[in-house]
Protein backbone atom coordinates (compact mmCIF):
# COMPACT_ATOMS: atom_id res chain seq x y z
CA UNK A 1 0.00 0.00 0.00
CA UNK A 2 1.58 3.45 -1.14
CA UNK A 3 0.33 6.58 0.29
CA UNK A 4 2.60 8.40 -1.88
CA UNK A 5 0.83 8.98 -5.12
CA UNK A 6 -0.96 11.43 -6.72
CA UNK A 7 -3.83 9.74 -7.20
CA UNK A 8 -5.60 6.48 -6.09
CA UNK A 9 -5.55 5.55 -10.35
CA UNK A 10 -2.21 5.36 -10.20
CA UNK A 11 -1.95 2.98 -8.03
CA UNK A 12 -4.97 0.30 -8.94
CA UNK A 13 -4.27 -3.01 -9.30
CA UNK A 14 -4.47 -4.95 -12.59
CA UNK A 15 -8.36 -6.05 -13.27
CA UNK A 16 -9.19 -4.26 -10.44
CA UNK A 17 -12.69 -4.59 -9.40
CA UNK A 18 -14.85 -2.31 -6.99
CA UNK A 19 -12.55 0.62 -5.78
CA UNK A 20 -14.17 1.67 -2.67
CA UNK A 21 -12.85 5.16 -0.71
CA UNK A 22 -13.65 6.00 3.32
CA UNK A 23 -13.28 9.11 4.57
CA UNK A 24 -11.73 7.90 7.64
CA UNK A 25 -9.18 9.47 10.61
CA UNK A 26 -7.77 5.86 11.58
CA UNK A 27 -9.52 3.72 9.03
CA UNK A 28 -11.73 1.73 11.39
CA UNK A 29 -14.41 3.89 10.50
CA UNK A 30 -16.66 6.35 8.72
CA UNK A 31 -16.31 9.51 10.54
CA UNK A 32 -15.39 12.46 8.47
CA UNK A 33 -17.37 14.83 6.47
CA UNK A 34 -15.96 14.29 3.06
CA UNK A 35 -14.60 18.35 2.80
CA UNK A 36 -13.23 18.10 5.90
CA UNK A 37 -11.62 14.84 5.84
CA UNK A 38 -8.27 13.88 7.45
CA UNK A 39 -7.87 10.73 5.83
CA UNK A 40 -9.21 8.46 3.42
CA UNK A 41 -8.65 4.61 3.08
CA UNK A 42 -8.63 3.09 -0.58
CA UNK A 43 -10.07 -0.97 -1.07
CA UNK A 44 -10.18 -3.08 -3.86
CA UNK A 45 -13.49 -5.17 -3.25
CA UNK A 46 -14.88 -8.13 -4.66
CA UNK A 47 -17.45 -10.52 -3.74
CA UNK A 48 -15.04 -12.66 -1.78
CA UNK A 49 -11.94 -10.28 -0.45
CA UNK A 50 -11.26 -6.64 0.36
CA UNK A 51 -7.68 -5.27 -0.31
CA UNK A 52 -6.50 -2.04 1.22
CA UNK A 53 -4.67 -0.23 -1.77
CA UNK A 54 -4.24 3.07 -0.53
CA UNK A 55 -4.62 5.98 2.09
CA UNK A 56 -3.83 9.30 2.50
CA UNK A 57 -3.57 11.86 5.30
CA UNK A 58 -4.84 15.55 4.41
CA UNK A 59 -4.03 18.56 6.88
CA UNK A 60 -7.25 19.32 9.14
CA UNK A 61 -9.53 21.91 7.21
CA UNK A 62 -12.48 23.54 8.48
CA UNK A 63 -15.77 23.49 7.63
CA UNK A 64 -15.79 26.80 5.80
CA UNK A 65 -17.36 26.27 2.62
CA UNK A 66 -13.96 26.65 1.15
CA UNK A 67 -14.24 25.15 -2.40
CA UNK A 68 -10.48 24.95 -2.78
CA UNK A 69 -9.76 22.46 -0.19
CA UNK A 70 -11.84 20.22 -2.54
CA UNK A 71 -9.13 19.75 -4.82
CA UNK A 72 -6.59 17.93 -3.69
CA UNK A 73 -9.24 15.40 -1.92
CA UNK A 74 -11.22 14.83 -5.42
CA UNK A 75 -7.89 14.92 -7.42
CA UNK A 76 -6.28 12.00 -5.30
CA UNK A 77 -9.01 10.06 -4.99
CA UNK A 78 -9.37 9.83 -9.28
CA UNK A 79 -10.15 5.93 -10.17
CA UNK A 80 -12.53 5.38 -7.39
CA UNK A 81 -15.65 3.90 -8.23
CA UNK A 82 -17.74 5.20 -4.53
CA UNK A 83 -16.76 7.17 -1.47
CA UNK A 84 -18.14 6.60 1.76
CA UNK A 85 -18.34 10.13 4.06
CA UNK A 86 -20.19 10.87 7.44
CA UNK A 87 -21.47 14.14 4.83
CA UNK A 88 -20.86 16.00 1.83
CA UNK A 89 -21.97 19.22 0.57
CA UNK A 90 -23.56 19.70 -2.55
CA UNK A 91 -20.83 20.85 -4.38
CA UNK A 92 -18.64 18.83 -3.52
CA UNK A 93 -21.35 15.86 -4.89
CA UNK A 94 -21.40 17.79 -8.16
CA UNK A 95 -17.39 17.34 -8.44
CA UNK A 96 -17.69 13.70 -7.25
CA UNK A 97 -20.38 12.55 -9.64
CA UNK A 98 -18.69 14.78 -12.63
CA UNK A 99 -15.53 12.38 -12.18
CA UNK A 100 -17.41 9.30 -12.10
CA UNK A 101 -17.29 8.80 -8.86
CA UNK A 102 -20.52 8.13 -6.56
CA UNK A 103 -20.92 9.88 -3.15
CA UNK A 104 -22.53 7.69 -0.49
CA UNK A 105 -23.11 9.25 2.81
CA UNK A 106 -23.34 7.41 5.69
CA UNK A 107 -24.50 8.31 9.51
CA UNK A 108 -23.88 7.10 13.14
CA UNK A 109 -19.84 6.18 12.54
CA UNK A 110 -20.55 2.66 10.47
CA UNK A 111 -17.52 0.64 10.43
CA UNK A 112 -15.73 0.13 7.30
CA UNK A 113 -15.71 -3.41 7.68
CA UNK A 114 -19.22 -3.51 8.00
CA UNK A 115 -19.55 -1.61 5.07
CA UNK A 116 -17.61 -4.24 3.33
CA UNK A 117 -19.49 -7.08 4.07
CA UNK A 118 -22.88 -5.31 2.70
CA UNK A 119 -21.07 -4.20 -0.41
CA UNK A 120 -19.68 -8.22 -1.02
CA UNK A 121 -23.30 -9.62 -0.22
CA UNK A 122 -24.77 -7.20 -2.63
CA UNK A 123 -21.66 -7.86 -5.07
CA UNK A 124 -22.55 -11.74 -4.39
CA UNK A 125 -26.25 -11.25 -5.28
CA UNK A 126 -28.43 -8.97 -5.76
CA UNK A 127 -26.87 -5.06 -5.94
CA UNK A 128 -28.66 -2.29 -5.02
CA UNK A 129 -30.11 -0.32 -7.79
CA UNK A 130 -26.80 2.46 -7.14
CA UNK A 131 -24.32 -0.25 -7.21
CA UNK A 132 -25.73 -1.72 -9.89
CA UNK A 133 -24.96 1.06 -11.92
CA UNK A 134 -21.72 1.28 -10.43
CA UNK A 135 -21.01 -2.41 -11.90
CA UNK A 136 -22.84 -0.89 -15.53
CA UNK A 137 -20.84 1.86 -15.72
CA UNK A 138 -17.34 0.38 -14.84
CA UNK A 139 -17.52 -2.57 -17.16
CA UNK A 140 -18.62 -0.02 -20.06
CA UNK A 141 -15.20 1.48 -19.53
CA UNK A 142 -13.61 -2.01 -19.09
CA UNK A 143 -15.01 -3.13 -22.58
CA UNK A 144 -14.47 0.41 -24.11
CA UNK A 145 -10.38 0.34 -22.75
CA UNK A 146 -10.34 -3.62 -24.37
CA UNK A 147 -12.03 -2.50 -27.82
CA UNK A 148 -9.01 0.51 -28.10
CA UNK A 149 -6.12 -1.93 -26.99
CA UNK A 150 -7.89 -4.21 -29.75
CA UNK A 151 -7.65 -1.95 -32.34
CA UNK A 152 -4.07 -1.22 -30.96
CA UNK A 153 -2.87 -4.39 -31.59
CA UNK A 154 -4.48 -4.82 -34.89
CA UNK A 155 -1.93 -4.07 -38.05
CA UNK A 156 -3.00 -0.85 -39.85
CA UNK A 157 0.25 -1.38 -42.18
Amino acid sequence: MNENIDCVAEHLPQGANLIVAFASLEGDMVDQHFGSAQGFFVYDVTADAATLIASKKFAREAKDGNEDKLKPKLQWLVGSDVVYCGSIGGSATRQLVSLGITPKKVTGGPDVDELIEELQTQLDGEPEFWLANVMKQKQKQTAGASRFDDADDEDWG
